[in-house]
């Protein structure tokens, strides 16, 4: 059965497929990331207990921040 981001945690696998149009201030995510897989570092909750972003280190070692529309879960 399919992971569903809820119940996304710390050391689970992610491929990242898309990334925000209106990107944060600071260092711009390439785009060369997307399709990459990586695993989750950290999750930052959001303002009503969501998971609100994910650390994420790529198998490459770059570390991004991501949110859950951007990523999806890789079945173990």
């Amino acid at each position: 059965m399919a992971q569903k981001k809820e119940s996304l945690q710390r050391g689970d696998r992610i491929r990242v497929t898309a990334l925000r149009a209106d990107p944060e201030p600071g260092e711009p995510i390439p785009e060369d990331v997307i399709g990459m897989e990586g695993e989750i570092q950290w999750v930052t909750p959001g303002f009503a207990g969501d998971k609100g972003a994910f650390e994420i280190k790529l198998d490459d070692g770059r570390v991004y921040n991501f949110y859950a529309t951007e990523i999806e879960p890789i079945e173990p």
